[in-house]
């Protein structure tokens, strides 16, 4: 039998790789187009350590992935939204619903 631990980082992995190719990554509509799909398939990581399970966008591998989750402050876009605003918590929300659906329980 396995241990909790190993069935919940099990879960957890599971859930990212499914989502790696969902509308929560930035500009799924343009991979491969204008997007090479570089900050998920390359720069979304998870790393697991003494129990402990962290997921993350490796900055050194997509350092502009501050900008594609945040508002657009130049004048540039002259006040367009950035459409991939916010796209890091909606994952974020995503991925704990799933891994609670997945285990049967809830993530507090």
């Amino acid at each position: 039998m396995k241990d909790p631990d190993e069935i919940i980082i099990e879960a957890v992995i599971d859930v990212v790789e499914e989502l790696r190719e969902t509308m929560f990554i930035p500009n799924p509509a343009t991979r491969y187009i204008t997007s090479t799909g570089n900050l998920a398939f390359n720069a979304l990581n998870y790393v697991v350590k003494d129990g402990a399970m962290c997921v993350y966008v490796d900055k050194s591998i997509a350092p502009y992935m501050p900008y594609t989750n945040e508002p657009w402050l130049s004048p540039y876009w002259r006040g367009k939204k950035n459409p991939n605003e916010g796209w890091w918590q909606r994952f974020a929300e995503e991925l704990t619903g799933r891994v609670a659906a997945r285990l049967g329980g809830t993530i507090k």
